[in-house]
């Protein structure tokens, strides 16, 4: 049955009213979309064809747009297994290339080696004598740290007999040195350099024949020497780093002080003893000898 007001405009409009009296297609169900009531306005219900479309519509996005996520999930697992496969392609090869060390050379074929400081010096006598006492490492340990804190204890008088001995063991050193360039075969040298390149060490070099016919020291650098075997310049050696810099750096700064201070007659041993050894250069020199047989 249709409503109060529905009949009410049918009964305005000729067309609808003949249309809605003569047939009975048009009944409450046709107005049902439409139909109104005091209370509230029903609302238009969209066709169940249309929400079917729709919903696969949405579920077609949905689709393209996780099948995207699946296809990328594989691609980072390749990316992730060649990168971890790479490493081993290149270990294997860096094991194919790998050397063996180069070997030892003996050691009556390697240059002598330096003498110790004093203070080495006194520790190694001091295990000489109490080879004994040592049954470990831990005694060793003990042992040096006993030796470090008498010797600091020392006097330089107590001190002198082991610079001494430092002196000569210095000397030696360099007349064996000397007698080693002599006989030393490049191939030795060469076999030397490669195994203390493998170990990280710094190579030899064979000294030049100018070494032979060195210019010598200057006066200031005579006195300097001096200067850094006395007491003053090894207390400053023993003091170690201080605040103006290292042991080596405040001697050579003491120095240069002092010598600015000396007159010219306190300068004049250094300066003669300089002169002299120019001389001697210049007479034994090859490079002088040359020049003067080619002007000649």
């Amino acid at each position: 049955m249709l409503s109060l007001f529905a009949r009410h405009i049918v009964s305005n409009f000729p067309v609808l009213r003949t249309n809605v009296l003569s047939s009975s297609v048009l009944t409450s169900s046709a107005f049902v979309a439409t139909r109104r009531t005091f209370f509230t306005t029903r609302r238009i219900q969209l066709p169940v064809a249309a929400s079917k479309s729709a919903s696969t519509k949405t579920t077609k996005k949905k689709t393209t747009k996780k099948t995207p996520a699946t296809k990328a999930a594989p691609k980072k697992v390749k990316a992730t297994t060649e990168a971890k496969s790479k490493p081993k392609s290149t270990a294997i090869s860096k094991k194919t290339v790998e050397r063996p060390p180069p070997k030892r050379v003996p050691k009556s074929e390697q240059p002598p080696s330096r003498p110790p400081n004093a203070y080495l010096l006194y520790f190694s006598k001091l295990v000489q004598e109490r080879r004994g006492d040592i049954k470990s490492t831990m005694d060793t340990q003990d042992m040096a740290k006993k030796a470090a804190v008498t010797w600091n204890n020392f006097t330089l008088a107590e001190k002198q007999p082991y610079y001494n001995e430092v002196e000569v063991l210095k000397k030696q050193y360099e007349e064996k040195l000397d007698d080693y360039w002599k006989t030393a075969t490049p191939k030795t040298v060469r076999k030397i350099n490669a195994r203390r390149k493998h170990d990280g060490r710094n190579k030899i070099h064979r000294p030049h024949q100018e070494n032979d016919y060195k210019r010598p020291k200057g006066p200031f650098f005579r006195f300097i020497e001096m200067f850094r075997r006395s007491d003053d310049g090894r207390a400053i050696q023993e003091a170690g780093t201080t605040a103006t810099g290292r042991g080596a750096v405040n001697v050579a700064r003491v120095a240069g002080e002092r010598w600015r201070a000396m007159s010219a007659s306190d300068k004049a041993p250094y300066v003669d003893a300089y002169q002299k050894a120019h001389n001697d250069w210049q007479a034994n020199h090859p490079s002088k000898s040359i020049s003067a047989s080619a002007s000649s």
